[in-house]
């Protein structure tokens, strides 16, 4: 056989054997949600960032349609730092949709409006994050829901939400430890009501996610350093980890990441965000569910 031949016969059988291949993520039956599995204990979705706006599902006539941009490639830059971090990966659960057909960090009569197809995505997308809790919870007893965004407000500080209000998050530390309100309409309060760590050092404190991610250099509230002050806007968290997080039933503790533009608007800004938190992450675990991410080998690195 000519060697022009069976260059092209190998060339052809590489080409089929990749085609072959298990793509890493998995699409939904509507195609417009993905989902890379992980073997971590944490779960990681991004609702907003959806480019995709086909003609057949209509435009939502109410609420909210701007695009949370770069989203999905911090999220994706997490996950990447998570596995070199830890050897593991985490679960990512991505809406491809657009904001304007279908909110997903809406419950489904807003997120959705009627449309039978919108209302398909919006199903498929919470199934799949249902599915990667339920894999983290047949592993261990615990694990972290982290919903990721972005914001355009003022101050360029990521906001960490727990369903808390801003008016709660400026409560005196007795209070927030001593009335169980607080744990029980938040987004944490599986591990709230089993640590032995008081809730305002959860929230606020310098080993809550906030106080981590600050002292690896990332500006953060609610942190032992930062509060959201009267009338400064401050998203507290919304649908998914109202739905996903542990304030209604015993599943993984949720928070909601709402980071600025400077922290994810560049591959280097991203990947350097990715870096803190996977830090961040693996220290909250160490010091609330006392459990270390990282293979015994590989600690003290």
């Amino acid at each position: 056989m000519p060697l022009r031949r069976i260059l092209l016969a190998f060339l052809s059988l590489s080409a089929a054997l990749r085609a072959a291949e298990p793509a890493e993520f998995r699409k939904s039956e509507s195609g417009y949600v993905r989902h890379w599995p992980g073997e971590l204990q944490v779960v990681l979705s991004v609702p907003h960032d959806g480019a995709a706006r086909p003609a057949d599902i209509a435009d939502r006539k109410t609420g909210v349609i701007v695009r949370d941009s770069h989203a999905a490639a911090l999220a994706t830059a997490i996950r990447d730092a998570m596995r070199a971090r830890f050897g593991r990966a985490p679960h990512l659960v991505v809406c491809d949709l657009s904001r304007r057909k279908v909110d997903c960090n809406r419950d489904i009569k807003e997120g959705a409006q009627g449309d039978p197809a919108a209302e398909k995505v919006w199903k498929e997308y919470h199934a799949m994050i249902d599915e990667a809790e339920r894999e983290v919870l047949g592993r261990g007893p615990h694990g972290l829901y982290l919903d990721v965004h972005s914001h355009g407000h003022p101050k360029k500080r990521m906001e960490l939400g727990y369903l808390l209000t801003a008016e709660d998050l400026r409560q005196p530390d007795a209070k927030l430890d001593h009335d169980p309100s607080f744990r029980r309409k938040s987004s944490i309060r599986w591990l709230a009501e089993r640590t032995q760590a008081g809730f305002s050092e959860l929230v606020r404190g310098r080993s809550s996610m906030g106080g981590l991610l600050e002292e690896r250099g990332v500006a953060a509230v609610p942190s032992h350093l930062q509060r959201p002050e009267k009338e400064e806007p401050y998203f507290n968290g919304a649908f998914d980890i109202a739905a996903h997080g542990s304030r209604d039933k015993a599943q993984l503790d949720g928070i909601q990441f709402e980071v600025p533009g400077p922290m994810r608007d560049t591959d280097e800004r991203r990947a350097a965000t990715a870096k803190a938190v996977a830090e961040a992450v693996e220290a909250y675990f160490r010091a609330h569910f006392r459990t270390e991410l990282r293979p015994k080998d590989a600690q003290g690195r």
